[in-house]
């Protein structure tokens, strides 16, 4: 059994998988000792592996280095993906694990992963399984958070599904604006990257995946946890080897 930590901006998620199948999930503010402890009670736990966009506690790797066979997540680490990326010290984990989780879903195929969470990050995965780098905008509530942090009246709005296109107040307008906008933005990248890979699937993943996918005609497949499931494909490529 495998236990896959991801670490990101605003939530760790941890999820155990047995071979291929997750089963079990939770999403934490941040993650204890006495937390990893509960999980290593209830669950047999060979493998572990921790993706991390900023600093991993050390007592944290400590914890499971003693417990687990430990892999700490780095650019180089799959040997299956290749990265066309200049920098790679500052490519985020959590978008190759999230290439590696789409290429085990879509295995040979050309692929734009959006990754819709504090960001929202745009990656073109092609079926010769090279990374070769993307965009970064800001994500949903990073975008209604800006326009009332930045501006002297406008409103923080929450997070919701729009079910109209065109505000008719302040508060509808604010979130429309970030709404759509996103919505717009995937359309965009996918336009353009089709003219060169008229095959290209469109990926959705992230925390905020919910809110768009319903929303875009071009997505093939939606699945809030593909960083999770990459994680994973590390370890059991490892152990393969």
């Amino acid at each position: 059994m495998n236990l896959v930590i991801d670490v990101g901006n605003t939530r760790t998620k941890l999820a155990v998988f047995e071979g291929d199948d997750m089963v079990d999930f939770v999403a934490e503010e941040f993650v204890t000792i006495s937390f990893l402890k509960d999980f290593f009670g209830k669950y047999a736990i060979d493998n572990s592996i921790i993706s991390s966009v900023s600093f991993t506690k050390r007592e944290i790797e400590l914890f499971l280095q003693r417990n687990s066979n430990f892999i700490k997540f780095e650019a180089n680490t799959y040997k299956s993906l290749s990265i066309d990326y200049q920098t790679h010290l500052s490519l985020g984990k959590d978008r190759i694990a999230a290439a590696i989780g789409a290429l085990e879903v879509f295995p040979d195929s050309n692929m734009l992963i959006v990754d819709v969470g504090s960001c929202v990050t745009y990656d073109l995965v092609t079926k010769d399984a090279v990374f070769h780098g993307g965009n970064i905008a800001p994500g949903f509530y990073m975008r209604l958070k800006a326009m009332h942090d930045y501006t002297a009246k406008l409103p923080i709005v929450k997070q919701y599904i729009p079910d109209k296109f065109v505000g008719k107040n302040t508060k509808e307008a604010v979130l429309y604006g970030a709404f759509w906008g996103i919505v717009f933005e995937i359309d965009s990248y996918y336009r353009q990257l089709e003219i060169q890979y008229p095959d290209i699937r469109l990926v959705l993943t992230g925390g905020d995946a919910r809110y768009f996918e319903n929303s875009i005609k071009q997505c093939t497949f939606v699945n809030s946890n593909l960083v999770l499931i990459g994680l994973n494909k590390v370890i059991n490529s490892i152990e393969r080897e």
